[in-house]
């Protein structure tokens, strides 16, 4: 994949504005970014923020030729799949008045109570009464996430298991992990 219509934005703002004027007519852009605050790109996760905004999606992440990171951003397709993260960046920056109608139209079911547990996984944590009572005292947003990246695998039953017997084996000893708050974005009210 070729990046192309690589736009010179630095912050969070200068994406917005170009996404602003453009999210209507343009099919792709590819920006500059990074994980942690630089003035020379955009931090990933205002990039995402921002695509959501406007009902597009981050996908691709590729070095340009002078080894930059580049993350590739596309309006969000008709009936795709949304991650329960997504979802909650989405309440987020809903209640902070951020979202475009554009980003509201292509929005999915979005009660956090809507969300069901697969039957497999249910079924190994009743199995496992250490497990299954830490997962009822960890935050709703952990559980949802983590139960999130599970189950978008059940199609492929290797990466369906590895995932849930390491979910199983954190869960037993009583720890999260990996990625779910967005550094304590979602955390804050």
């Amino acid at each position: 994949m070729e990046i192309d219509n690589l736009l010179p934005v630095t912050t969070r703002r200068q994406l917005r504005m170009w996404l602003e004027e453009n999210h209507r007519s343009s099919s792709c852009c590819w920006i500059p970014t990074t994980r942690k605050p630089s003035p020379h790109a955009v931090l990933y996760l205002d990039a995402v923020e921002e695509a959501l905004c406007f009902g597009w999606i981050d996908s691709t992440r590729k070095k340009t030729a002078s080894g930059v990171l580049a993350q590739r951003l596309t309006p969000r397709s008709k009936g795709s799949k949304w991650s329960e993260l997504n979802k909650e960046r989405v309440r987020r920056l809903d209640r902070l008045g951020l979202m475009t109608p554009c980003g509201k139209q292509c929005l999915p079911e979005m009660d956090p109570e809507a969300f069901r547990i697969d039957p497999a996984i249910l079924k190994a944590l009743q199995q496992d009464p250490r497990a299954y009572a830490n997962f009822l005292a960890f935050p709703r947003l952990y559980r949802h996430v983590r139960l999130d990246t599970i189950q978008i695998k059940k199609n492929q039953p290797e990466l369906f298991n590895s995932r849930l017997e390491k979910f199983m084996k954190y869960t037993r000893e009583n720890r999260m992990y990996g990625e779910w708050h967005d550094g304590g974005r979602l955390l804050e009210e």
